[in-house]
């Protein structure tokens, strides 16, 4: 749709909705593990902390603002998740997620400047001559906000970026979690990029998914990223 003309934008849930999931959670589970979006994003870290000082005299509801967003954030949770089915306590969970947190990497491939300058995150005179320039920037979330950490020209030198860092984060023979995702291209993805990560880390757990919506908007189609979390021990 984006890619015919439509326009999109993203929005926040509001406060009211996020207090009562909150009380919800609380009131279904004894322990409850909220991993924020960082707050460089939005404004959930504070919102939730201010809910817990009025509701959560039990301590039931622990918060972490990640620092991450997009497919880095849902490598984290998921990894997190799994953790807990055979973790040993709610305290044990928490000291994965901080782990995983630490280490886990994203990179997001922009195939088209046009829909960030759209967006407003960067000028429409900078998307034209990047575009110009065939430029396709490499963007990872940080603590700080998203950060742009390469500008490559093809898909096969974002797949040498992607295998490069792949190479500098990961043991050999370990067994990584990797989150690939894609936005209208996957059959690019599937076919072409996730054979090539398989072969060189076999041992990997690896999940093909969409790219979240709210960054989906932002980067636009032709978008794909990679997140990463080596093993942890």
């Amino acid at each position: 749709a984006m890619r015919r003309g439509a326009r999109a934008s993203t929005s926040q849930a509001s406060e009211f909705e996020r207090h009562e999931l909150y009380r919800s959670v609380t009131d279904r589970h004894g322990r409850v593990l909220y991993l924020c979006v960082g707050s460089a994003f939005t404004g959930n870290f504070s919102v939730a902390m201010e809910w817990k000082k009025s509701h959560d005299r039990e301590n039931r509801l622990a918060v972490i603002d990640t620092g991450a967003a997009s497919g880095r954030l849902g490598a984290i949770a998921l990894a997190a998740a799994g953790f807990s089915e055979k973790a040993g306590s709610a305290d044990d969970v928490i000291a994965y997620a901080r782990k995983a947190i630490a280490l886990c990497q994203e990179y997001l491939f922009i195939d088209t400047l046009r829909y960030l300058a759209a967006g407003g995150r960067i000028s429409r005179t900078k998307a034209f001559f990047g575009n110009m320039l065939n430029m396709k920037p490499v963007v990872t979330p940080t603590a700080e906000g998203v950060v742009t950490v390469g500008k490559l020209r093809n898909i096969e030198e974002q797949i040498g970026f992607a295998m490069k860092r792949l190479a500098e984060g990961i043991r050999p023979g370990s067994r990584p979690f990797m989150l690939v995702q894609y936005t209208d291209n996957r059959s690019l993805v599937e076919d072409t990029i996730m054979p090539e990560i398989r072969s060189s880390y076999p041992g990997a757990e690896i999940k093909l998914q969409p790219l979240s919506l709210t960054t989906g908007v932002h980067a636009g189609p032709g978008t794909w990223s990679l997140a990463f979390l080596p093993e942890i021990q």
